[in-house]
């Protein structure tokens, strides 16, 4: 069976592209920065490079399956790893995925994520005929937010206390945007 072939995406400023092990010290940096972490779904308490080895692994044995696509994002012109961006899990009984996101620090309020999201909407739309992409974020995120409903993404409704996090239940914020709002120029 051929491998199958990853797809990069690239921005104005950014590319897209598949995480290889050589990309696991950068994201350790970032993913113990607790700024960012805090966001992030699951305990992390301190990731290691082991851990990090083990996802990027994991993540491209699920594309392989037709899973998940999730991207490295990278600065254009230096190669720099500032965080990622993905669409996990992708359904394809009913068309639509969940996309999830994060950003190092150093790089927020710069526009950078939108200029992504856009991007891997517009794979999604098109490449993978998706009819539907949702997301969420915990319910302090603002930032988060208001990423979403720049790229065209719609509120429906928040999970009230949707993730236990270091001991506390959060809620979650859920969007989402169809295939039509997105052709409709919702971006």
């Amino acid at each position: 069976m051929a491998k199958k072939e990853f797809p990069v995406l690239t921005t104005e400023s950014l590319i897209l592209r598949q995480l290889v092990k050589s990309d696991a010290p950068a994201l350790v940096d970032i993913l113990n920065d607790e700024e960012v972490s805090r966001w992030l779904l699951g305990n992390l308490e301190r990731v290691t490079l082991k851990d990090e080895q083990n996802y990027i692994r994991s993540m491209r044995k699920q594309f392989e399956k037709g899973q998940l696509v999730n991207w490295l994002i990278c600065d254009k012109t230096t190669g720099t790893p500032m965080g990622a961006i993905g669409l996990q899990p992708i359904d394809r009984t009913h068309n639509r995925a969940v996309a999830g996101f994060w950003l190092g620090r150093a790089y927020w309020g710069r526009g950078y994520m939108t200029e992504a999201f856009s991007a891997v909407l517009d794979y999604a739309f098109g490449m993978l005929n998706l009819n539907r992409v949702s997301a969420g974020h915990f319910a302090g995120n603002l930032a988060s937010g208001r990423v979403q409903q720049k790229c065209g993404l719609q509120y429906e409704g928040t999970h009230r206390q949707a993730f236990l996090k270091n001991g506390a239940y959060i809620d979650e914020v859920m969007y989402a945007i169809t295939k039509e709002d997105w052709e409709n120029g919702a971006k």
